[in-house]
């Protein structure tokens, strides 16, 4: 009866009523299982904005230093990427999604019970750590299991749901701190984790593939690889601009909108929502436009959002940045991700998890410049200079050696 079930939804989904690896696991379910840790590993990554006054208010301490939970959590997040793709390509991608699910369980179950602000960044550090193989590994997985002509499909609806999780975070997390405890929001996060760990059982183990060459001499040969090249420059800049856009939308509509905090997690959550709308559709647009179309109109939908709310801050006009953001950024993140696979046949660990390190190092960068921008010049300098940048992502995503990635 499962499998019949299993089997429908295959069907439904579009990839076709076969099954993948030596689990017999229908595709659709794989995705979905890989989907739900991507879920809790992006919503334990951004909810802690949501609830930073509640942690700060807890703790008696401010703002600024309760965000040392920020840098905690992202600084070996970022870090750990290439290593964990790395590791799965020589050891294998389930038996590593098992180990670092577990451990940012166990790491999320300290957050509930820390009796001290520094226990808490001890905990935030160790969720980062383990955090970070998650959505590199699964792609990698997704990679090893699909068929090429259904790859940005599955890549689209695995970082839909991921997104969904950053999206559904903002807008619950402050629920949690305003009406119960923020250390609830971790205790449904862990509830998440544990279903989706007793689902890993049902994974393929994966290929493996060892590399002959050391880490460093193998990130080095993937990186200045023909399409590496391409790639990996794009998608620093994909995550410098979109995310570093997107990490002030909540800001500026709540200080120059009035929006209440509540209502910007609502507005803040259409990034998820057309993140996972984008992506259960992106095989069908794929199948239809060459890559470097994929990445211009990513662009595209970028400059749209921040034109918008640079002349019309609102939070009507919010929203419909938030969408764009959120399906334009699911435009180049999937793109490029799907194409890293090609980067080397025999590993999608490590080309995976340089994407990933691109997309979220570059987010944190276009962040930090962002608050320069605002120091400088407020939100409309912020907004006008991402149009600027946007553009020429745009520009450059037409250009001849993108044409490589194909069409």
């Amino acid at each position: 009866m499962e499998k019949n079930m299993d089997e429908k939804m295959d069907d439904r989904s579009g990839h076709g009523s076969g099954v993948t690896g030596k689990s017999g696991l229908p595709h659709m379910t794989m995705i979905v299982i890989l989907g739900m840790a991507g879920f809790v590993s992006a919503a334990d990554n951004w909810v802690i904005s949501a609830l930073l006054p509640a942690v700060a208010a807890d703790f008696g301490t401010g703002i600024v230093t309760a965000a040392g939970m920020l840098t905690a959590y992202l600084v070996p997040y970022g870090i750990m990427q290439p290593v964990y793709g790395y590791l799965a390509d020589r050891w294998g991608k389930a038996r590593i999604l098992k180990g670092v699910l577990s451990g940012l369980t166990a790491a999320t179950a300290g957050c509930v019970l820390a009796p001290a602000l520094v226990w808490l960044m001890i905990c935030r550090f160790v969720a980062g750590f383990f955090a970070a193989g998650i959505i590199a590994v699964s792609l990698a997985m997704i990679g090893d299991e699909t068929e090429p002509e259904k790859r940005p499909q599955s890549v689209g609806l695995f970082m839909g749901m991921v997104f969904l999780g950053q999206g559904v975070s903002a807008g619950f997390g402050g629920f949690f701190a305003g009406w119960l405890d923020w250390r609830m929001t971790f205790v449904c996060l862990i509830a998440i984790a544990l279903v989706t760990l007793w689902l890993y059982r049902r994974l393929p183990e994966g290929r493996v593939a060892p590399s002959q060459n050391a880490f460093l001499s193998e990130t080095i040969r993937i990186v200045l690889s023909e399409k590496g090249r391409i790639i990996f420059p794009m998608a620093f800049a994909a995550g410098f601009l979109m995310l570093g856009a997107y990490s002030y939308l909540g800001a500026c509509l709540h200080e120059v909108a009035g929006a209440t905090y509540s209502l910007v997690g609502l507005v803040v959550m259409g990034f998820g929502l057309a993140s996972f709308a984008t992506g259960s559709r992106l095989g069908w647009l794929s199948r239809r436009f060459a890559p470097r179309v994929l990445l211009a109109s990513g662009g595209l939908l970028g400059v749209s959002a921040v034109v918008l709310l640079a002349l019309f801050p609102s939070v009507a006009t919010g929203m419909v940045a938030a969408l764009m953001l959120g399906a334009g950024y699911i435009f180049m993140q999937s793109t490029l991700a799907t194409q890293a696979f090609s980067v080397a046949d025999e590993s999608k660990g490590l080309p995976s998890a340089l994407v990933g390190l691109g997309l979220f190092g570059g987010g944190g960068a276009g962040t930090a410049a962002g608050g320069w921008c605002l120091g400088l010049g407020g939100y409309t300098l912020l907004w006008i200079a991402s149009a600027g940048l946007l553009s020429l992502f745009v520009l450059v995503s037409l250009s001849s050696p993108v044409r490589r990635l194909g069409g």
